[in-house]
């Protein structure tokens, strides 16, 4: 019997995903973990897969479509023959306003986050409107009452079907280009050796690919070649984090601890660890510091729900990685309980997953405390903005040689600058001032890290 294929709520943040990719033309048979499309969340490109024998009997959505989870994107029956008159009278219906729909089968659901990931707020967002179509219309068919359990074909899904699977188009090795960029390649003919990457360390995106077959350069009136203006469409990431932020910014009053930390004993720390083979970064120090730190002032470690402060009970730390399409926030859970190698591992693991766009769900909500770290970039010291329901977040600066005084003597010295951004619901100034301390005894005595 023909039935409806839903868009997956693929993450928890999800309001919208893009069809990047029909995979399976219309007519085309399925059989059990055919990939039908590619779709874009707010956190990376993900396939559809489905898990019987059957038919796609006909695409309801375009590509490049926004589409909200649990909306209808295509029929699948048992034969392309089959009559689905009474599905695309419904669909039309549907996509008018004028009917509710019965429940249908689902696409795959993303899992639930783990008992001990902290709900994240979101603004409520209005659906998006329903495409204008010819024959069967754009999906517009949505789910009566609460959102129901999401199932494929009456069977629980595995968050691994979830995961993007891999490199689509082969390329030369000193080509860096992501996933999409390279799948978008080779649909358009661009050789990815001639486009110039505007991602991490030169890594190619879809953006530039796509700028680098629209147009040749423009050329300026002295005949030098110009930069065109390029538009890109606003990712699904980028558009949560923009609604996400902008709550925090409207929403929560924030005050700002700043600090100066003597660096001299860690650096001299990492020099000895470097020198056994340990393979430890300052972030990875500042991390385990934090964590312990969270484990002695624990009311720090806590997150504003409306009529609760609810203190946490393990020490979650997320790490801000930034990719292209935006920022990510991997979690080093129970940090206060790992070794500075252990942490320096996981983090390195996770971070390589996230650009790879391969975490899990719960590898990424839930933190108790996040870190941006910006020293790499040789940025001496910024702000951040919290990530709700968390109520602080510390901006980590560079480490520099300056000039310091010791003693009454002016000497050279290796310091780092951090900002605190504290919700002052949750944490007030003393509360902040005392957690610092804590941190400061840990970062200028480095030696307690590693007993």
């Amino acid at each position: 019997m023909a039935e409806f294929l839903l868009m997956p709520q693929a993450t928890p943040t999800m309001t919208l995903g893009v069809l990047a990719k029909w995979t399976v033309p219309e007519g085309g048979a399925l059989v059990p973990q055919s990939v039908i499309a590619s779709v874009e969340t707010d956190k990376a490109t993900m396939d559809i897969e489905y898990f019987d024998r059957g038919v796609l009997i006909r695409q309801l959505a375009k590509e490049g479509d926004e589409i909200p989870p649990g909306r209808p994107i295509a029929i699948i029956g048992a034969s392309a023959s089959e009559d689905i008159s009474a599905l695309l009278s419904e669909y039309a219906a549907l996509a008018s306003g004028s009917a509710v729909p019965a429940s249908a089968p689902a696409a795959p659901a993303a899992p639930a986050a783990p008992a001990h990931a902290a709900p994240v707020a979101a603004a409520p967002e209005a659906p998006a409107p329903a495409p204008v179509v010819e024959a069967p219309a754009a999906p517009a068919r949505t789910t009566p009452g609460s959102t129901p359990v999401i199932t494929w074909a009456g069977r629980p899904i595995n968050e691994s079907i979830m995961e993007p699977r891999g490199v689509y188009v082969a390329a030369a090795p000193h080509v860096r280009a992501s996933p999409l960029a390279r799948a978008v390649a080779a649909e358009l003919g661009v050789k990815l050796d001639r486009v110039t990457g505007t991602g991490p360390d030169g890594r190619i995106v879809k953006a530039d690919v796509e700028s680098a077959a629209a147009a040749p350069a423009a050329q300026s009136h002295s005949g030098a070649p110009a930069r065109a203006d390029v538009s890109k469409r606003v990712t699904q990431m980028r558009k949560t984090i923009s609604r996400r932020l902008t709550d925090v910014h409207q929403q929560v009053p924030v005050f700002y601890l700043n600090v100066v930390f003597d660096m001299t004993a860690m650096v001299a720390l990492k020099a000895t660890a470097a020198s056994a083979g340990m393979k430890i970064s300052y972030n990875d120090l500042f991390l385990k510091a934090v964590a312990r730190s969270l484990r002695d002032v624990p009311a720090v470690n806590a997150a504003w729900m409306g009529d609760t402060i609810v203190e946490r009970g393990a020490v979650d730390i997320g790490v801000a990685v930034a990719l292209p399409e935006g920022l990510i926030t991997p979690v080093v859970r129970n940090a206060d309980q790992k070794s500075v190698t252990a942490i320096a591992a996981e983090v390195r693991e996770l971070a390589t997953r996230a650009k790879d766009g391969k975490l899990q769900t719960d590898e990424y909500t839930g933190s108790t405390m996040t870190i941006s770290n910006l020293g790499m970039f040789n940025i001496d010291n910024f702000t951040a903005i919290i990530n709700a329901p968390e109520s602080a977040i510390l901006a980590v600066g560079s480490v520099d040689q300056v000039p310091v005084v010791v003693n009454g003597q002016l000497a050279v010295g290796w310091r780092m600058k951090v900002t605190m951004t504290c919700d002052h619901r949750v944490i007030d100034g003393a509360l902040g001032a005392k957690f610092l301390l804590a941190l400061r005894t840990y970062v200028e005595a480095p030696a307690m890290l590693v007993l």
